[in-house]
């Protein structure tokens, strides 16, 4: 055992990281804590304006964005001359915050504090280029950009509100109003609120000819003496009774102590070993089909968008918003079939007694390796990031470990064996010529790296993620994601 960690270790640089930089791997694991201990949680809201409310969320939106542009604009032809100093920059954002406080009130604020916060992360990260700390995979460093579509021009619709300048009425479970103080607007919005806290900026989004408001909850945060309405309270109940306390993330304590270990991939989106001998797969084939049928969509409106475009004809940009759509409904679609599997996965893991889970961390794969695969469907940064959200709600807790050749190394001999993946899902060892799932063998290196030797004693598990919930995969059954009676454990 040691001689294999010590040949996996002293490879020259398995991960590929430079001596000078930082590990990308470590940088990551600060990510993770950081978003462990956060308290914050945003809320997505559809709002649902009458014709009038509409037209006045039109007026203040287009108002924002040309604060916006002008402000950028001005900023990016300093920057590009090399005189983008801070009290220029102050300069700037004093003059055309009294420009436009009379239509948007002390919100024309909230917009210039955006925008220097966008300055900010570019300034920071100039810094990190000069030093060497970038992560190799970013080549390219832009100014912050302007809010419009870069080949129509057309505006992009944002509307930025100071945390004491709105507040929420409930009206019944799922719907309420959004009150917007200086614009003497009441609109009816509709979505679940699970947690309660001191409430941030509101923004409001126009996005595929829908109207969304996310607003940031401190969870558990009381609000100033001087804005008590500014405070979030939840309006959902769950049937199930799993929100115990809406003042805390934590919703529950683990029943066990055992331990589980994931191989993050695409076409097994979780291979999860669990302490005890169990092991389960959840299949990420839909997540796939659901990439390709849009990538279709998206190449076809491109291409018909082009070939009118070039041609000289106008209905090109009835092309390219129907491409912009198609963009927008597969990322949406996506995230709905990864945040399902997530949360199935963290409800399964909770009733079987876990406390605590290792993921694999592929360096490797995500960062000199760069294809269609795990840059455009797979989203692992996400996938990791949305997982430590729900986890936490069960109280499980989370560690990235390194999967350097776990993928390669077999679980029963513990021996590396170049040529032991034959195709997709199978692994054989050379050695004792036994056959193991090849998801299910790295998530069983994971685990030991961590110094667990497990054996698995029970039938691997395989469930298939829909948009109508996870369906448990049988034998001599084939998969039906459309079933509507087989629902997602955790819903």
């Amino acid at each position: 055992m040691a001689d294999r960690k010590f040949r996996m270790s002293g490879g020259g640089n398995p991960r590929g990281v430079s001596a000078e930089g930082s590990d990308p791997l470590e940088a990551f694991k600060k990510i993770v804590e950081k978003r462990k201990k956060s308290n914050k949680r945003v809320v997505r809201l559809r709002l649902l304006p009458e014709k009038h409310e509409e037209e006045i969320l039109f007026d203040i939106g287009l108002t924002s964005v040309r604060l916006w542009n002008e402000l950028n604009y001005e900023k990016r032809q300093l920057f590009f001359k090399n005189d983008l100093k801070p009290e220029k920059r102050v300069e700037i954002n004093r003059k055309y915050y009294h420009k436009y406080k009379k239509i948007l009130g002390v919100n024309a604020g909230q917009v210039i504090n955006k925008n220097e916060e966008a300055w900010n992360s570019f300034f920071e990260l100039l810094k990190m280029k000069r030093q060497g700390r970038l992560s190799p995979h970013i080549r390219k460093i832009s100014p912050p950009g302007y809010w419009k579509d870069r080949i129509t021009g057309k505006k992009k619709i944002h509307i930025l509100i100071r945390n004491d300048r709105y507040y929420l009425e409930t009206v019944n479970e799922g719907e309420g109003r959004l009150i917007l103080k200086d614009f003497k607007l009441s609109i009816r919005y509709v979505g679940r609120i699970r947690w309660e806290g001191k409430q941030g900026r509101l923004e409001i989004i126009y996005e595929a000819d829908r109207w969304f408001a996310y607003i940031p909850i401190e969870v558990g945060v009381d609000p100033p003496k001087s804005n008590l309405k500014g405070y979030i309270k939840p309006n959902y109940k769950d049937k199930k009774n799993r929100i115990f306390n809406p003042r805390s993330i934590k919703q529950r304590d683990p029943i066990g102590d055992k331990k589980a270990f994931i191989d993050v991939g695409l076409n097994n989106l979780f291979a999860v070993v669990v302490s005890d001998g169990s092991a389960l797969l959840v299949k990420g084939g839909t997540i796939k089909s659901e990439y390709y049928w849009w990538k279709r969509e998206i190449s076809t409106y491109q291409a018909v968008r082009d070939l009118l475009k070039n041609a000289g004809i106008s209905t090109w940009m009835k092309y390219h918003e129907k491409y912009l759509r198609a963009l927008y409904k597969r990322n949406e679609r996506l995230r709905h079939l990864y945040r399902t599997a997530i949360r199935f996965l963290a409800e399964m893991l909770w009733s079987r007694g876990v406390e605590k889970i290792y993921v694999g961390y592929p360096i490797m794969l995500s960062q000199n390796n760069g294809n269609e695969y795990n840059n455009n469907i797979w989203w692992y940064r996400k996938i990791i990031l949305w997982m430590i959200d729900v986890f936490i709600e069960y109280g499980i807790d989370i560690e990235i470990v390194s999967e350097d050749y776990t993928s390669i190394e077999c679980s029963i001999c513990e021996e590396i064996h170049r040529d032991g993946r034959i195709y997709r899902g199978l692994y054989i060892c050379r050695k004792t010529n036994k056959k193991i799932n090849a998801d299910i063998n790295a998530a069983l290196n994971i685990a030991g790296r961590i110094g667990y030797k497990i054996i698995v004693t029970r039938k691997i598990e395989s469930y298939l993620v829909s948009h109508n919930g996870v369906k448990p995969l049988i034998p001599l059954q084939r998969a039906n994601t459309r079933d509507p009676e087989i629902r997602n454990l955790a819903l």
